[in-house]
């Protein structure tokens, strides 16, 4: 049996639910403060018209009363439909956006505890859609270079056993001492 994509789960979005939650909250609770006031004065026009439309005429028809009011209703649920739909999506847009930092950030923060543990892992590039593109390649650059150092280092003392070895491991404290100073 193959195994496809891992599957999306909203769980799979959120890495880092303090940064991505509080920045979504932020973008949700000013679109649905703006939607909430635009909203408001949209139905007071609506309203306004329906008012202008029977002249508050208390001998107009009762059926035409109806109409408008109910028409008024209709114009209320649909803006709090859309205005609603609108904060959702903007929500969504939200996890989706933060997550292709939050993404890169965790990847990043993996590599960097497990270098800073003594360990120099394969770091795989970040994928093509994610934020953060500069930080991922120099953190690449850094843990191959730090990984070829160690393979020369390695190869140097495995030849000093061999040889001489006061002239290589002097060259290699040189080295060392050369990379603690800078």
């Amino acid at each position: 049996m193959t195994q496809g994509k891992p599957k999306r789960r909203i769980r799979n979005f959120l890495l880092d639910k303090r940064f991505q939650l509080k920045y979504t909250l932020a973008v949700v609770a000013v679109s649905a403060v703006i939607s909430a006031g635009l909203g408001y004065f949209l139905y007071q026009a609506h309203r306004e018209s329906s008012r202008v439309a029977s002249l508050d005429d208390p001998d107009l028809d009762g059926a035409l009363r109806s109409v408008l009011l109910d028409e008024d209703r209709k114009v209320l649920f649909a803006l709090a439909g859309f205005l609603g739909g609108l904060v959702l999506c903007l929500g969504a847009v939200g996890i989706v956006a933060t997550h292709k930092i939050a993404g890169p950030a965790y990847a990043m923060r993996r590599t960097m505890s497990a270098i800073a543990d003594g360990k120099l892992p394969t770091v795989r590039a970040l994928r093509k859609h994610d934020e953060l593109q500069a930080v991922g390649d120099e953190l690449k650059r850094m843990a191959d270079n730090l990984r070829e150092r160690e393979e020369t280092e390695l190869k140097t003392l495995k030849s000093a056993l061999e040889g001489s070895p006061a002239e290589q491991i002097q060259e290699l404290i040189r080295q060392k001492e050369q990379r603690l100073a800078s």
